[in-house]
């Protein structure tokens, strides 16, 4: 199958005042590079990251501040403010007696597997559950005198993603609920990692990996790709990418499952926090795929090729220095790859997009076919709404009625952001399970923050009634999340932002906008821009919209009460 490599050459030369400084600089422009007030660390992130969208909301109100690098010292940064402080590894030494006391929390095991496996399992199917619950009950009835602190550390991290998202019907189990199981059980496992340092198996690799996924649903994306790229190093230092000839490894084919879900992953989780990829070129990838057969594992192929026109949005549209017509060519080039691998899909995990409505009954559709045909669905339009997204973008800096090759574009941007809350939502209302899957905020938020940015060029007008709509639905996913406590967080800020923008809809006439044929916004628009009268563009002080609110007040509210408590001091 051939691939695109992952490492781009040096952009062609093009001639005459093809690049533009102002077109080739918007992308850089919306980067993102802070200190993280909770790690004091320093973190990037790119323009395909939904912290670069909030952050060129704010840019757009208030471009003066782009002069300043840091915030000043009383405020707080879109990191900080965005950041989950109720998350934080462990600082744990190592493994210790009170888990083989407790017999593995063998009570509770059950429970938890079962949330993982009935679950994300079926989105990114790399462990052996056989032999896996095989090595579990080695654990339980002490038949390994002396346990593989690698499987182990595997074992726990199971755990704890399964108690993160199953549903819980119960407050509380042995005392401790959701997140307090999942972060007490992830903090353990992070202590055999640090034990192990740095050991080249499998079990190894498929805990670093099953991390990521728990931080990435506990929406701390920097921590998220932090160890995802240690599974790859790891992968790729044990030569788990390659074909070797050496004596058959009964567990070859899972080495090959294992790598090529993080592969594609590797690729998805970089481009949602807009950085790159640390795979290397394809060209060093020889190990076997899984076959594209009529089984649950069938996904990983499928996903290896979506992850390919992702990285092609990523470099081409993102990190191209090429003009604004070029780069639509080549976006509505993707938009027909998207389409060819959608409609290759196999029948069972085909999304119900377009044209590709389910023609026979699917009641009796496998588990894992429901849940991977649910997210493939989901990804589809959040890559669509992606590629279209530096289009619209170019729209509202540049204030005018855009010419009809753009207008189209954007309005495909747009409709992805409508398509993504529409089918989140509807799933919600028919899958519980579905709701306990807390990334999906990132899906909600980044379309949602995607709606904002014309709503707060615009006002309330005609054109942006439907975003509104959409948006009042976001509000209603994010609300059925309750637990997450950024959820809740998000869900206050946009709140107020419908609050200010409803209430400048009888400032404005209900005419202009993005299909009114004018050349330029509306003047009361134009006015309110400025702040004089008219429709008042938000103060997107790195959040949805508090246009009489100070930052410090925003950031409050993404700020727990007291410290950052670490992992064991819930």
């Amino acid at each position: 199958m051939p691939r695109t490599g992952s490492t781009p050459q040096e952009p062609a030369k093009l001639s005459g005042d093809a690049v533009t400084h102002e077109e080739s600089a918007e992308s850089a422009d919306d980067e993102i590079k802070e200190l993280n007030h909770h790690t004091n660390g320093i973190e990037f992130y790119g323009s395909t990251s939904s912290a670069a969208i909030i952050g060129h909301l704010k840019k757009a109100r208030d471009p003066k501040s782009n002069e300043e690098p840091y915030p000043r010292p009383a405020e707080l940064s879109l990191i900080s403010t965005l950041h989950n402080p109720s998350f934080s590894p462990s600082c744990s030494i190592g493994p210790t007696a009170a888990i083989e006391q407790q017999n593995y929390y063998f009570d509770q095991a059950h429970v938890f597997m079962n949330g993982y496996f009935e679950n994300i399992h079926f989105i990114h199917p790399f462990i052996d559950k056989e032999d896996f619950l095989i090595r579990a009950n080695d654990l339980w009835f002490n038949r390994a005198h002396t346990p593989e602190p690698s499987f182990v550390a595997l074992y726990l991290s199971v755990l704890s993603f399964g108690a993160l998202v199953r549903v819980w019907d119960e407050d509380k189990l042995a005392g401790l609920g959701r997140f307090e199981w999942s972060r007490k059980l992830f903090g353990e496992a992070q202590a055999y990692l640090n034990y192990l340092r740095f050991s080249n198996d499998l079990e190894t690799v498929q805990c670093l990996y099953m991390m990521a996924k728990i931080c990435q649903n506990e929406l701390n994306p920097n921590l998220a790709y932090m160890y995802l790229g240690l599974a790859v190093r790891t992968c790729l230092s044990a030569g788990f990418n390659r074909e070797v000839e050496c004596p058959k490894d009964p567990r070859s084919s899972w080495i090959s499952k294992t790598w090529w879900g993080m592969f594609s992953l590797e690729i998805e989780m970089s481009f949602s926090v807009g950085r790159p990829d640390t795979l290397g070129m394809d060209e060093y990838h020889n190990r076997a795929i899984p076959d594209r057969d009529d089984t649950e594992y069938a996904i990983i192929p499928w996903m290896i090729d979506f992850a390919q026109i992702i990285r092609r949005v990523s470099v081409q549209i993102y990190h191209s220095r090429i003009t604004l017509q070029e780069k639509l060519q080549l976006a509505l080039q993707i938009e027909m790859e998207m389409d060819r691998w959608l409609a290759r899909l196999p029948e069972r995990i085909k999304p119900d997009i377009g044209a590709y409505r389910l023609s026979r009954s699917a009641l009796r559709d496998p588990k894992w076919a429901r849940r991977q045909r649910l997210v493939l669905g989901i990804r589809y339009y959040n890559v669509k709404m992606l590629l279209f997204r530096p289009f619209l973008s170019h729209f509202t800096r540049k204030l005018r009625h855009p010419p009809n090759e753009l207008e189209e574009t954007i309005a495909k941007c747009l409709d992805a952001a409508m398509k993504t809350i529409e089918v989140i939502h509807d799933i919600y209302r028919v899958h519980t399970f579905f709701r306990c899957w807390w990334y999906n905020t990132t899906y909600v938020m980044f379309a949602t923050s995607t709606l904002l940015l014309p709503m707060s060029k615009l006002g309330m007008c005609t054109d942006t009634m439907p975003l509104l709509r959409s948006v009042e639905m976001g509000v209603e996913i994010l609300e059925s999340m309750d637990e997450s406590v950024v959820a809740r967080k998000s869900v206050e800020i946009i709140r107020q932002y419908l609050r200010d923008f409803r209430a400048s809809g009888a400032q404005q006439p209900a005419s202009g906008g993005v299909g009114d044929g004018s050349d330029e916004l509306p003047a009361s628009t134009e006015a309110g821009a400025g702040g004089q009268s008219g429709f008042e563009i938000p103060e997107w002080a790195y959040g949805f919209g508090f246009p009489d609110y100070s930052f410090e007040g925003i950031a409050r509210l993404f700020d727990d009460i007291g410290g950052l408590p670490m992992l064991d001091g819930d």
